[in-house]
């Protein structure tokens, strides 16, 4: 690699910090002035492009599956099995595209992307407890997702996380105080 792809793979990586705001916008700007020597900064990687339209893509069909699958498991009742199957299958394509494409990515959509894939396994386990008959213990299986949000969060220092487990505790309590007990 010679000095000029040098130069143009750190330009490169100083744009992803400025875009990412893993630096702040003040310093980036002095290192692109610095490596770009106050010129303009040429960027001819066309892959980061189609990749970012690819992610969006992406996000928006697991989005997009997870809500058809939810609204029609709830209007129309289909069989345990098909939406078992449906969200098994979309959950592993999900990961296998994830671990296609997870080291060109930014930790928003990282976490964005274990968010969404917590949600599947929510409602994965939702499906199977209903079809094994233990849905007596729903509430539980949903609280035990919260805190594994929780402990996510508080592993990976992400409080997003830990404020959706604990909302998602927060809901079950309710509901289970408000509408089983004091019917």
């Amino acid at each position: 690699m010679d000095k000029q792809e040098k130069n143009q793979l750190i330009i490169q990586e100083i744009v992803k910090w400025k875009e990412n705001h893993l630096l702040p916008e003040e310093q980036c700007d002095f290192l692109l002035a610095l490596y770009t020597k106050g010129g303009e900064i040429k960027i001819t990687d066309k892959k980061n492009t189609w990749l970012s339209i690819w992610k969006k893509l992406h996000f928006m069909f697991i989005v997009m599956i997870l809500v058809s699958v939810i609204f029609v498991d709830y209007y129309y009742h289909i069989a345990w099995y098909t939406m078992a199957s449906i969200l098994s299958i979309t959950f592993i394509i999900n990961i296998l595209i994830y671990l296609s494409v997870r080291k060109n990515t930014s930790k928003r959509y990282r976490y964005l992307f274990i968010f969404i894939q917590f949600l599947y396994v929510l409602q994965l386990s939702i499906c199977i407890f209903e079809a094994a008959g233990l849905g007596s213990y729903m509430n539980f299986v949903i609280t035990a997702n919260g805190a594994g949000w929780i402990t996510f969060g508080y592993l990976k220092k992400m409080p997003v996380f830990n404020y959706a487990g604990a909302v998602l505790i927060v809901v079950v309590i309710t509901y289970v105080v408000f509408f089983k007990y004091l019917e």
